[in-house]
């Protein structure tokens, strides 16, 4: 399983009187790039963190590939997420944060940059500084 689709259905969370998640559901397809817009306070990082397995929904489930990340042998070889980008290293160029991810999920460099172009020449920069929170 290289690829695979996220499912979130009828997640509910709420921290103590505050209604984090309301019934969510949704389905992301293999290769598919996402991101949650909205304000603050929406659920975008609650939803995150519970596809992660970093907090627990009250009810409903999120899987990827049928399965919670937690289960995933290698997991950044089916999802990967950036939930604050202020903890990049600053000096750090974009192709190497993926190599040393990479590194961590025993994948090689090509695998990691594979849907960036040819030659993934921009992943060569430094983040500017407004691109890290």
């Amino acid at each position: 399983m290289n690829e695979a689709t996220i499912e979130v259905t009828g997640l509910h969370k709420r921290f103590g009187q505050t209604v984090a998640l309301d019934g969510l559901s949704f389905t992301v397809a293999p290769g598919s790039v996402t991101g949650f817009v909205g304000p603050n306070g929406a659920g975008k990082s609650t939803t995150m963190r519970v596809i992660l397995g970093l907090d627990s929904a009250d009810e409903g489930s999120a899987t990827i590939g049928g399965r919670a990340y937690a289960s995933l042998r290698y997991p950044l070889r089916h999802v990967g997420s950036l939930l604050d980008a202020g903890a990049l290293q600053p000096s750090r160029t974009a192709r190497n944060h993926l190599l040393w991810l990479a590194r961590s999920q025993s994948m090689t460099i090509s695998r990691a940059v594979q849907r960036h172009g040819p030659r993934g020449d921009h992943l060569d920069a430094q983040l500017p500084a407004h691109a890290r929170g």
